[in-house]
């Protein structure tokens, strides 16, 4: 069972709910169940304000990391808060093995994006294959469908990594200032 955490006025509740059809929860922010949440002072980004990228992964050891930004490209503030879903994709736009796993830190935080201003979650993989996974473990993403906070609507990205093993295992951060 998968925790969703939904916002009825000022406060977030949980429920449960399956993973969306993106292949990860594109949660909104997690304070306490029950705890006030701060409101937001403008609309939310919705995807389609957005245009998103990834940095050049960094290296070490069969780990990987790289930043996820999220970049308002609209004509007017937008606020971002929480965790976004995404989903790898093959260059035909085939989805791929893909499971998200929120890391903790940095937790949600509210967030107001000028046009131009930009927001990243840092995305941490494997490539060192899990028990019985071949090598490579799977193909090589081209892409990711990123949902971001609050938002049902996917954007293509172009994926800059390699090989995400644990059948897709990525880790990832709230959005936090890019």
């Amino acid at each position: 069972m998968v925790a969703v955490y939904r916002r009825i006025g000022a406060r977030i509740v949980q429920t449960s709910a399956g993973l969306l059809a993106a292949g990860a929860l594109a949660g909104s922010a997690l304070p306490a169940q029950g705890q006030d949440a701060p409101e937001p002072r403008y609309p939310r980004c919705q995807s389609a304000q957005l245009t998103g990228s990834m940095s050049p992964v960094q290296a070490g050891a069969g780990q990987r990391y790289a930043d996820l930004t999220l970049t308002n490209s609209g004509d007017a503030r937008c606020t971002l808060q929480g965790y976004g879903g995404m989903e790898l994709v093959d260059a035909a736009g085939n989805p791929l093995p893909t499971t998200v796993t929120r890391a903790p830190d940095p937790g949600p935080t509210l967030l107001d994006l000028d046009p131009g201003e930009s927001a990243a979650a840092t995305l941490h993989w494997s490539t060192v294959p899990h028990g019985d996974e071949g090598d490579p473990c799977q193909p090589v993403a081209a892409g990711l469908r990123v949902i971001p906070p609050d938002e049902t609507e996917p954007l293509p990205v172009e994926w800059t990594g390699d090989t995400v093993c644990g059948e897709g295992s990525l880790d990832g951060t709230a959005y936090h200032q890019g």
